[in-house]
Formats: C-alpha cells, sequence, structure tokens
C-alpha cells in the first residue's frame, strides 16, 4: 500500500532556485497551517510564525538572513520564532518548520531551512517582540528546475539499531 507522507519524506529536497511565479492562496495557506497543526510539548505552542510575501520585504529578508539570500527570489518566505523562555519551543518551532517543508512538497513547492544563528536582526525588522528568538526562515516557491529525489544517506543499519545502540536492526 502506498504512503503519501512517507513519499513525501524521502524525496524531499532542498530548492534554493525558484521560479517567477506566485503561489496559490491555498497552497499557502496549507503551509502555514501545517506550522499551526504541528503538535507541541503540552500544547504550548511557543511559536509566532510570519507570512512574508510583498517582493520588496522578501528582498529585505534575503538580505538579513546569511545563509538565504535567495530569499529574495522565493514567492514567499515564512519567519519562524519561538518564546524564548519556553523550555520546549526550540523543539516545538524545529516540528513546525518540518511540517511546513512537508506540506509544502506535497504541494510541489520547495524549500529550505535558513538562517541558523544571528537572525535578531530579522526579528528587529519584522517586529517581533524581544521575547522571541527566530529560529529560521524557509523561503517558499515553485522549483527553478527539475529536482531529482535521491538523497545521499548513510546506510539504514549504519544509523539505527535494534533494542540497543549496535544491535544489528535486520
Amino acid at each position: 500500500m502506498a504512503n503519501e507522507v512517507f513519499e513525501t519524506v524521502r524525496t524531499i529536497l532542498a530548492v534554493r532556485e525558484y521560479q517567477d511565479k506566485p503561489l496559490p492562496e491555498d497552497v499557502v495557506r496549507r503551509i502555514v497551517e501545517a506550522a499551526h497543526l504541528t503538535a507541541s510539548a503540552s500544547n504550548t505552542q511557543p511559536w509566532h510564525f510570519v507570512l512574508v510575501r510583498e517582493r520588496e520585504r522578501l528582498r529585505k529578508l534575503g538580505s538579513l538572513v546569511r545563509t538565504g539570500p535567495y530569499i529574495a527570489n522565493a514567492a514567499a518566505a515564512v519567519i519562524v520564532a519561538y518564546e524564548k523562555q519556553s523550555r520546549t519551543g526550540l523543539s516545538d518551532a524545529s516540528r513546525a518548520i518540518q511540517s511546513m517543508l512537508l506540506a509544502a512538497w506535497g504541494d510541489r513547492v520547495g524549500s529550505n531551512w535558513t538562517g541558523f544563528g544571528s537572525l535578531e536582526n530579522v526579528r528587529i525588522e519584522f517586529g517581533l517582540p524581544d521575547t522571541y528568538e527566530v529560529l529560521g526562515v524557509l523561503p517558499f516557491g515553485y522549483p527553478k528546475r527539475k529536482v531529482i529525489g535521491n538523497k545521499k544517506r548513510k546506510p539504514l543499519d549504519e544509523v539505527v539499531s535494534a533494542e540497543r545502540f549496535g544491535t544489528p536492526l535486520t
């Protein structure tokens, strides 16, 4: 039996080049709703998401994220932040990021997690209170060229054990 979710996980790849084509409203809504629906510890939902679609704001965002200048060419981007005081904010927001990436890929929309530190300037520029930490910025758009879902991964038996570390999965 086919499993669409597993197929999405199996084929998703980072996309850094996008077509100059807008995303339909229902697709954008589904992406951010995937974040909203993500489980969080004790259902605290210690996150906030800022959807950016205006071209000038996307350019500004691309200039602020060292690892993501290509955000400027995306159709949209989502800034992901979490409450600094939350014990589970980092993991909960990370889960929400993965939900958005997978939901987007299911609609054939590419993305990539950008940021990885030094995002205080993003927080300030986009008006997030200082009680939040920006975890990442996700650009979204239709891939500019055909994406082939071949991943380079270690063999499964090198990263998964059965019952105890080092016991082959078989």
